[in-house]
């Protein structure tokens, strides 16, 4: 019960003392919209449009109000060369964060556009630029503070001396570039940099630097594939480093109405978050849908109070190819049944 106490005071004075400094979404399974950090990525894929929704709810069991974060993004693309893959990709990117009872709500709207330019058959690179808007809100009124612990437990009706209710919003801006090598039809390697809150002053919200880095490699025959990934954010005196693989296993369906089989996939992945957590992900993928679930397990030493739960993320995409002949990576989307249109 102390440490519970312990940790619940740390958590809530974080929140409070550093809101507007130190506050900004971290999601598991960032890979699968890697747009919401690098505006460089923004229609970077396969498909022709994206939809992605993602939910995360983080350390329930320590106040009985989970710290929440959804996000909702859509990017496509436009303005193609006909003569290459070079292209423009647009997109629209919003989150919302909020923590448990000190009630620090962040909402995050904003526009990327990117630039991707195929040098060669094998090699590409990307730039863009993410203009939005931010707002933070803290409201006080939640917590509970030490003059307030009556030797048995916390009695909100003692006066709290500490008030808080704070508002910042304004325009935000972030910017990145992203490099891809393609070394042959089933694997190849893609790394990004990126900044966010650019024009963000030091005493609001602290500039975020981000580098990430992700490949594949598939095996047509096996129908096996892994995808290992990093990723680093920086934010002032905060980290985030998450390092991993996801592994792939294709399957058959076979459409009712044409001579094609669709292409499927099942997936799992297991990563680390540097002295935090050990992630566990899952995802299936038919027909344009893909949806995919993790779970933090908490190892850190706040793992005490929360019973090692540290997350749970949940996220639906939706895909559209409107070209039934499109790649993927010289994949063919479909396999046909005669055995023509290979991997």
């Amino acid at each position: 019960m102390r440490n519970k106490i312990t940790y619940t005071l740390l958590l809530t004075a974080i929140c409070s003392l550093n809101a507007f400094t130190q506050q900004d979404k971290h999601l598991s399974m960032w890979n699968e919209n890697t747009s919401q950090i690098n505006p460089a990525a923004v229609g970077i894929m396969d498909e022709n449009l994206r939809f992605l929704t993602n939910f995360r709810i983080q350390w329930l069991p320590i106040t009985g109000k989970a710290f929440r974060t959804n996000t909702f993004s859509f990017d496509t693309k436009i303005i193609t060369s006909k003569i290459s893959d070079s292209h423009l990709g647009i997109g629209i990117n919003f989150y919302n964060d909020q923590t448990g009872d000190s009630k620090f709500m962040t909402n995050s709207f904003s526009v990327p556009i990117g630039y991707n330019i195929e040098i060669d058959r094998k090699n590409s690179f990307s730039l863009g630029i993410s203009p939005g808007y931010i707002s933070q809100t803290l409201i006080g009124g939640n917590q509970t503070w030490n003059n307030q612990w009556n030797g048995f437990k916390f009695d909100q009706t003692i006066v709290n001396p500490e008030t808080y209710n704070q508002k910042n919003a304004g325009f935000d801006i972030g910017a990145g570039v992203q490099y891809k090598v393609a070394f042959d039809a089933t694997s190849h390697i893609t790394a990004g940099i990126s900044m966010n809150h650019i024009n963000q002053k030091q005493d609001e919200m602290f500039k975020q630097f981000n580098f990430h880095l992700s490949a594949t490699k598939f095996d047509s025959y096996r129908r096996f594939g892994f995808s290992p990934q990093v990723l680093v954010s920086l934010m002032g005196p905060n980290n985030n480093i998450l390092i991993g693989s996801s592994f792939d296993h294709e399957l058959f369906e076979s459409s009712q109405r044409t001579d094609y089989v669709q292409r499927s996939f099942i997936s799992y992945g297991f990563f680390m978050r540097w002295r935090d957590a050990l992630i566990i992900t899952a995802s299936f993928k038919t027909k344009g849908f893909k949806f995919g679930l993790g779970y933090d397990l908490n190892l850190s030493k706040l793992s005490s109070a929360t019973r090692s739960s540290g997350a749970i993320e949940l996220f639906l995409k939706y895909s559209i190819v409107s070209d039934p002949n499109a790649k993927i990576g010289d994949r063919k989307l479909f396999r046909w049944k005669g055995g023509g249109g290979g991997l």
